[in-house]
């Protein structure tokens, strides 16, 4: 036990010392031309983005997509551990939950990749029955409410 205690030390001294030893070499010319350079890359990256953008709109939906599949699966995994080291039932049951959970989100997103690839119908409107030039047909109240119909052509 003492010496698993003297190494989780000996790591947090050299956690807090070495960046201290090696940081003389951030400093050189060749390394700020670098962080320079990266940071001006960033910096367009950044500029060009624009907020309103489908491909922005769709990127961060899919990173937020990711991260949630990320969360899920850790979760899954950790509470499968504890359940494992524990023994318990209901850790088990937590992690059988949270596999359906994972399940079901798996396929909510692959219902929806696949109407997204799915190609809509052409909705046109057909003339209407009176004609517009005919003056008697604009002042008469006709008897019957009509309606709006519309043709589908299938793509």
């Amino acid at each position: 036990m003492f010496y698993v205690v003297a190494i989780l030390i000996a790591g947090l001294w050299a956690a807090f010392l070495l960046p201290s030893f090696f940081d003389h070499r951030s400093r050189a010319p060749r390394t700020t031309t670098r962080d320079f350079a990266r940071t001006r890359k960033l910096l367009q990256q950044v500029a060009s983005a624009q907020p309103d953008s489908e491909a922005y709109v769709r990127h961060h939906a899919q990173m937020k997509r990711q991260r949630i599949l990320i969360g899920l699966v850790a979760t899954a995994f950790l509470t499968l551990v504890v359940a494992t080291w524990t023994g318990s039932a209901a850790w088990l049951w937590l992690t059988v939950a949270l596999d359906v959970v994972f399940a079901a989100y798996v396929t909510l997103l692959l219902h929806t990749k696949q109407q997204k690839s799915v190609p809509r119908a052409t909705v046109v409107p057909i003339e209407s029955v009176q004609s517009v030039t005919d003056p008697a047909a604009l002042t008469a109240v006709p008897e019957y409410e009509e309606t709006l119909t519309v043709r589908v052509i299938a793509g």
